[in-house]
């Protein structure tokens, strides 16, 4: 909960500092995401990348744009990520003894709210078109973390969802309360009207600090790390305000 208070305090003194600036605009953020866990540093991290798959998951959230120039601005914001990852669980067929196949499968959603600071250089091809080259880093809270399977939540193929909650779901020990990761992407962003910008922006997103909790349900002496990663696409509706929208009516 500390934590969340930094974030707030730095969020609004960010905002308080930037909002003198003439050229900015306010965005809402929506990311469909492909969410997964990747293991490194073991001989069995290949194997374990093979069992641990993707599962579809989404972000959202804010932000604020500062430009200080028009190729190149600088943004943050407020954002909840749903992270995590669905495996397949292999099991003995009650029908079939001494055959292991594919019996279900498990839903990891790891619920965060974070802060990302990143610096965007645009690349006008008109007035109302342009390139956007992204990249920066963010960091996130931890708030909760859930399985769903069949033996927590009676689900033997649990359904991708918005927040991935359901009836009778089970909070796990895998990961730190902490993330830090950076992010990178290229876009594009289009003025719709006078105010209004439309930004599309395809992004890979890495985590940097190992989020393997070592005495939680990772435990083992395999001395594996696991890292929470994505690559989604970042819709963004965005207002321009003061002197950005002079400048705006006066293109159109």
């Amino acid at each position: 909960m500390r934590r969340l208070l930094y974030l707030a305090i730095f969020f609004a003194v960010a905002s308080q500092s930037f909002a003198s600036g003439e050229k900015y605009h306010l965005s809402l953020q929506l990311s469909p995401t492909l969410e997964w866990l990747r293991f490194a540093k073991s001989v069995n991290a290949t194997a374990y990348n093979q069992l641990w798959g993707e599962k579809l998951s989404y972000n959202f959230g804010i932000e604020y744009k500062r430009f200080f120039d028009p190729s190149l601005s600088m943004s943050f914001g407020a954002i909840y990520m749903n992270k995590g990852f669905r495996n397949t669980i292999y099991g003995e067929d009650p029908n079939e003894p001494g055959v292991v196949k594919k019996i279900g499968a498990a839903l990891s959603s790891v619920h965060m709210v974070g802060v990302p600071i990143s610096i965007n250089i645009h690349h006008r091809f008109n007035r109302k078109l342009e390139m956007i080259y992204t990249g920066g880093l963010t960091g996130a809270y931890l708030l909760n973390e859930q399985i769903r399977n069949k033996y927590q939540t009676g689900e033997e193929t649990p359904e991708d969802g918005f927040l991935d909650v359901s009836p009778g779901r089970s909070n796990s020990n895998l990961y730190v309360d902490w993330y830090v990761g950076a992010h990178a992407g290229i876009g594009v962003s289009g003025y719709i009207s006078k105010r209004v910008v439309l930004v599309v922006q395809p992004m890979y997103r890495v985590q940097l600090n190992n989020a393997r909790v070592y005495l939680g349900q990772f435990a083992s002496n395999d001395p594996f790390t696991a890292k929470l990663n994505s690559f989604g696409i970042d819709f963004k509706i965005g207002y321009f305000f003061t002197k950005q929208i002079r400048e705006r009516n006066d293109d159109f």
